[in-house]
């Protein structure tokens, strides 16, 4: 408990640490001006229930609260501010001393003159509530009316009059909303008003602030924290009395100035939801909902979406810098809303991602071709970029709302990239159906990791010259619900987008060992184990954890796992990466590099790489002639093995053929068809039992 002075006095901190203790300190405690509290505390919607249980269950209507929160993902949405009755909402990153101070002598102050309000002037508390409704006015013209309408009703007024406002940033001064004699004036300034005394009595109020009474009326100004200004200006018949407690006046001048705040508030929440904070275009929320409206309308058939993908923009942000990266987004969309026409609405909605909305007369493979010819001014210099774009007719989307628009733009946008960065593509139809199998596979996946449909085959691994078994490779397999094989080429790619790999890859992991440690016990000691690890697994942070778990829990020799990795793993010079690599080794699990020969190798880094061995792809295996022996890249993958003491095995072997000039090549392992297809654990062990008898 401690004490700061605030206004003329000093106020008492009450503190509590979860929203029960709060509340139990609010029930027992009368006159609590001031509650601030955070949006998450036991759980993220704790804050907002705390709110909830104050005004309806404590029935604390007057009690100013103050929300803050150091997460913005946890920022109230436009609705939460009004429907709970939020007075001020703050980040942490805001509260300062200074503005915890100034926070709470607003507050306070606002509390006092409710209070006051109360106890003297029940009539004015009608009108107080009526600032709740100013939280769901849409605009400025709303909201000066409603304090045109509620100043009228507190002088026993009719409404007649007007209200200007004047701009934080520019000063500009523009009448906002006009009433009866006044309606004229709507969009002008003051200078337009011929009445001098109306507008000295307007201009001495906003200068001086609250109240100013002239002979025809009186003109209030509320003010915002924000530096705008709203001044009310209300005429009033000549035979009604000029009479008001001044009191009540400054009361309902302070209230409105909150509202008004409130407000301000509400626009700049509005703002941040539908518009990119970068560039200040809108963003893909604002699109969508555009998008929904034209669907509404029944306008969309005319109409076209472009979707432009700043190529390699991640790749250029790593090596020149953010704000490089930033300065060329900017020049992105200044050229977009420059050179395109004026009727076409510019929208990022990703972030190297640009939208452009509009009538398809305008929106021509041309047009949006010739707009990144030229370079980009970018901090000082030109800058060439790539751009891939997808053009989607709105009337060939089945279902036009405006996530299934943007759904279509984005699938036509990969399909674009998979064919050639820097091209143009049409959306068709079709690409709709591949999105929707796609996601049945996903929820398939899903039913499956739930159900047992995931199973494990092995494929021996042999020395070509004896046939002697030296390994497996533990494979993944999927039959569905419905009793359908779907062959890893169809599921895996999803699986690795969805994030859905890890957990298949850990159910591999952990048969794979388990099988391991049976054949172990059952006179096939030193057999080795090989397992692939997507890179989403071997990037995981929990991946050493989760290995390390399941060898201690099989039980098995970790010198006999051997795990299979991307070329494209193994050549990333992450720190991670090496880390993960290096700790893998002292553990004295195997590595294999997978698919050896089909990406980029640097063999300097190779050489000093912990990896055990190199494995041929099949498409290798399958090019194998005699003429061309010498001449083949399995021959050369062989080589740079025996060069760099890494073993080498051949996978895809089908005939002898193969075989034989893999040996002469100096492989000594392979797997494939010739000796045995993948087989489950019981096939396995009978094929075992087989080759023993």
């Amino acid at each position: 408990m401690s004490k700061l002075p605030v206004l003329d006095g000093r106020i008492e901190w009450l503190h509590a640490y979860s929203a029960r203790e709060g509340l139990e300190i609010l029930a027992r405690e009368a006159d609590i001006a001031v509650v601030m509290l955070d949006v998450v505390m036991e759980h993220e919607h704790a804050g907002l229930q705390m709110v909830r249980a104050i005004r309806e269950d404590l029935g604390l209507h007057d009690t100013r609260i103050v929300l803050h929160t150091g997460q913005p993902g946890f920022a109230p949405e436009i609705a939460a501010v009004r429907d709970y009755d939020i007075n001020d909402y703050r980040s942490k990153a805001q509260l300062t001393r200074g503005q915890v101070y100034t926070c709470l002598s607003s507050a306070i102050r606002a509390y006092r003159q409710i209070r006051t309000l109360e106890a003297n002037r029940r009539t004015l508390r009608e009108i107080l509530h009526a600032g709740v409704n100013l939280m769901g006015q849409a605009d400025d013209e709303s909201f000066a009316r409603t304090v045109l309408e509620q100043l009228a009703q507190l002088l026993h007024a009719p409404v007649n009059g007007f209200a200007m406002r004047r701009d934080a940033r520019s000063g500009d001064v523009k009448i906002i909303c006009a009433v009866k004699d006044f309606k004229s004036l709507l969009g002008h300034g003051l200078a337009a008003l011929p009445d001098t005394q109306i507008v000295l009595c307007c201009q001495e109020s906003s200068d001086a602030g609250g109240a100013s009474w002239c002979e025809r009326g009186l003109a209030i100004s509320l003010s915002a924290r924000d530096g705008s200004l709203m001044t009310c200006y209300l005429e009033l018949p000549a035979s009604l009395p000029r009479f008001v407690d001044e009191g009540v006046l400054d009361i309902f001048i302070g209230h409105f100035a909150s509202c008004l705040d409130n407000h301000a508030l509400l626009e700049h929440l509005h703002h941040e939801a539908l518009y990119d904070s970068l560039l200040g275009l809108p963003n893909r929320r604002w699109l969508s909902e555009a998008l929904d409206g034209l669907q509404r309308s029944g306008a969309e058939a005319a109409q076209i979406l472009a979707l432009i993908d700043v190529d390699r923009f991640g790749e250029i942000n790593e090596a020149l810098g953010q704000s490089f990266g930033d300065e060329l987004l900017r020049a992105v969309g200044q050229r977009l809303r420059t050179r395109l026409a004026d009727s076409l609405t510019v929208s990022r909605i990703a972030a190297d991602t640009f939208a452009v909305l509009g009538d398809a007369g305008l929106l021509t493979e041309e047009e949006l071709k010739s707009l990144f010819v030229q370079p980009l001014p970018v901090q000082g210099q030109e800058a060439m970029v790539s751009v891939t774009i997808s053009l989607t007719r709105l009337g060939d989307v089945a279902s036009a709302n405006g996530a299934a628009v943007l759904e279509a733009g984005f699938q036509t946008l990969r399909m674009a990239r998979q064919h050639q960065r820097g091209s143009i593509a049409w959306y068709r139809p079709e690409y709709s159906r591949q999105t929707q199998e796609r996601v049945g596979l996903l929820t398939g996946l899903r039913q499956s990791l739930r159900s047992g449909g995931f199973f494990v085959v092995y494929q021996p691994q042999l020395i070509i010259a004896t046939q002697a078994l030296v390994g497996l490779e533990a494979l993944v397999r999927w039959r569905t619900d419905s009793g359908e094989l779907v062959g890893p080429d169809q599921f895996i790619p999803v699986a690795e987008q969805s994030g859905l790999i890890r957990e298949i890859g850990l159910l591999v992991l952990r048969d794979a060992c388990t099988e391991l440690a049976h054949l172990h016990a059952h006179g096939q000691p030193g057999l080795r184990m090989a397992v692939n690890v997507s890179a989403i697994q071997f990037r995981h942070p929990d991946f050493l954890v989760d290995l390390r778990a399941i060898i201690a829990e099989t039980g098995i020799d970790a010198r006999c796992l051997e795990l299979e990795i991307t070329e494209s793993i193994a050549m990333e010079d992450a720190a991670y990466v090496r880390q993960t690599l290096d700790a893998l080794h002292t553990m004295g699990v195997q590595l294999a590099v997978d698919d050896f020969g089909t990406g980029y190798s640097s063999l300097a880094q190779l050489k000093r790489l912990a990896v055990d061995r190199l494995k041929i792809d099949r498409a290798f295996v399958l090019e194998l002639s005699e003429t061309s022996l010498d001449a083949s890249i399995a021959g050369v993958v062989i080589q740079l093995g025996h060069r760099l003491g890494k073993a080498v095995i051949a996978e895809g072997v089908e005939t002898p053929e193969q075989a034989v000039l893999l040996a002469r090549l100096g492989c000594v392992e392979a797997q494939g068809y010739l000796y045995a297809r993948p087989m489950s654990a019981d096939e396995l062990h009978g094929w075992m039992a087989a080759r023993r008898a």
